[in-house]
């Protein structure tokens, strides 16, 4: 019996200090962060400074892939698929990772990942083209009104970012506009700067510069706050509409993914969200730093879920 004690309590030892020597050496090869997104949107231009900016702080390279289609979920899915080892992360978002899941058929739950890391959070302004008959929310509202189902604005996808910015705004405003549903933000931008949509609403990282050229108009932010890089532009509440819809984007892996790994993870993310060259990097494309470790990720996902399914429900009445 004594014997058979040893034993045990000699592989017991030996697992702790496998784990905790496998916690020492993660990670040990590049880490993978797949976008699942097209090239040019907001998702990918933060991809590409975190990417640019992370060995460092992990000790390894982290390599830039994207996986567009399918409105993100065919670069979810292939994440899923890998092994649950920390070296495959999803840039993951609202609408793809809390409210997609719960409101359409797709190949993966809510709780298919594992909170790894916020690294910002961002309100969307609404645009519209330099020649648009209106300058500003309430004009466009008139211009929607008065035109039914004319007023054709660039979307990414079905329940995506903007998609749900324009269901809210319509929800509020009563008014019937027509959304294109283009995959993506870059191409999204594109057909409105090209003259094919009149309206839009991105992350400030995509229409930023935009806005400054004056290539497009900004109308409002979907914040109780105006942003400090645009103080002129009001928020949705102030121009007449109470839409408020914020966008976070963050590291997420497959659920059964060591923890410790999960946690090495966060610590990665968390050292170099505090390193001045990546805040400057970030700072340059409009962009801000709210981050959030993998338990505090976790609780407001949780939340953000359960809100989200709600917000459907009111919008679906």
């Amino acid at each position: 019996m004594k014997s058979s004690l040893k034993r045990y309590a000699l592989a017991l030892s030996l697992t702790a200090a496998a784990c905790a020597a496998s916690a020492q050496t993660f990670p040990d090869k590049p880490l993978r962060l797949v976008t699942p997104y097209p090239p040019g949107g907001g998702t990918s231009l933060h991809a590409s400074i975190i990417t640019a900016m992370a060995e460092p702080h992990f000790g390894q390279p982290m390599i830039s892939v994207i996986r567009a289609g399918g409105g993100g979920v065919v670069g979810a899915a292939e994440v899923l698929k890998g092994a649950a080892d920390g070296y495959t992360l999803l840039f993951g978002d609202p609408t793809l990772n809390t409210l997609r899941p719960q409101v359409e058929k797709l190949p993966f739950q809510v709780n298919d990942f594992v909170p790894v890391a916020r690294i910002n959070y961002s309100p969307v302004i609404f645009v519209t083209s330099a020649q648009a008959p209106f300058s500003d929310l309430a004009g466009m509202v008139a211009y929607a009104k008065a035109n039914p189902g004319k007023l054709a604005y660039s979307s990414d996808n079905v329940n995506g970012l903007t998609y749900v910015a324009f269901a809210m705004l319509k929800m509020k405003t009563g008014t019937d506009m027509r959304g294109v549903e283009l995959g993506g933000g870059g191409p999204a931008i594109t057909q409105l700067l090209g003259g094919n949509t009149m309206a839009y609403a991105g992350l400030p990282v995509v229409v930023g510069d935009h806005i400054k050229s004056g290539k497009v108009k900004p109308l409002c932010v979907t914040d109780d706050v105006r942003l400090e890089a645009f103080p002129d532009v009001p928020t949705c509440r102030e121009a007449g509409a109470d839409v408020i819809w914020r966008f976070w984007l963050g590291a997420l892996v497959p659920k059964g993914t060591p923890p410790e790994r999960v946690a090495a993870l966060s610590d990665g993310f968390k050292k170099m969200t505090e390193d001045p060259g990546f805040q400057a990097l970030i700072g340059r494309i409009g962009s801000k730093i709210d981050f959030l470790d993998h338990e505090q990720f976790a609780t407001v996902l949780d939340e953000e879920a359960k809100s989200l399914k709600d917000l459907y429900a009111e919008m679906k009445q």
